[in-house]
C-alpha cells in the first residue's frame, strides 16, 4: 500500500460518478435495476480508466500554454459552433466547401497529445495525426516539435490555435 492508492481510489471514485450520471442521462426511465446495472457499468468503466491512466502515465509539458489555451476553450467553443451553424446552413443550401486539412506546428515542448484533444472538442477541428518533426534543419541544434494533422472549417485561425502556440504550414 505506497501512497499511490489514495490517488487511485479518488480517481476510481471520480470516474465512477461521472460515468454513472452518464449513463442517468442516457436511460429514459430508473428503476431498481437499471440503478444496479448502471453502477456495475460505470465501476468497470471507472476501474478500466484508471488501469488505462496507470499504464500511460502521462506527463504534462508545457502547460502553461495548454492552460492558456483551456482558459480560452469556452469562447473558442462558442464561436466555433456559431461557424459550424453557418456551415451547415450553407451546406444544405450546396454552398459550402467541405472544410481543409491543414498541418500545425506546435511549439518545442508543448504536449501535443492535450492540444489534439482540445482542439478536437471544439467543433471547428478535428486531429487527425499527431507527428514528431524537426522545425528548422539548417539551425546548428534544430529545435524539435510536433505537428497536428486537422481537418479544420475555415481557414480563419481559432482562438484556441493561437493560444497553443501553433502555426500553421
Amino acid at each position: 500500500m505506497g501512497r499511490g492508492l489514495p490517488a487511485t481510489v479518488v480517481n476510481v471514485l471520480i470516474w465512477w460518478g461521472l460515468l454513472f450520471l452518464l449513463y442517468l442521462t442516457c436511460v429514459s426511465t430508473v428503476p431498481p435495476l437499471e440503478v444496479l446495472v448502471g453502477l456495475g457499468s460505470a465501476l468497470l468503466g471507472a476501474v478500466t480508466a484508471e488501469a488505462v491512466r496507470r499504464a500511460e502515465h502521462p506527463r504534462l509539458r508545457g502547460s502553461r500554454r495548454i492552460g492558456v489555451a483551456a482558459a480560452g476553450f469556452p469562447l473558442t467553443l462558442l464561436a466555433e459552433t456559431g461557424r459550424l451553424a453557418v456551415t451547415v446552413v450553407r451546406a444544405l443550401r450546396g454552398t459550402a466547401g467541405p472544410g481543409s486539412v491543414v498541418t500545425i506546428g506546435l511549439p518545442p515542448g508543448t504536449d501535443a497529445a492535450l492540444a489534439a484533444v482540445l482542439l478536437s472538442a471544439s467543433p471547428g477541428a478535428c486531429v487527425l495525426d499527431i507527428a514528431d518533426t524537426t522545425r528548422d534543419k539548417t539551425a546548428a541544434t534544430p529545435a524539435t516539435g510536433r505537428t497536428l494533422t486537422a481537418h479544420v472549417l475555415g481557414p480563419q485561425v481559432s482562438r484556441l490555435e493561437r493560444a497553443l502556440g501553433g502555426r500553421r504550414d
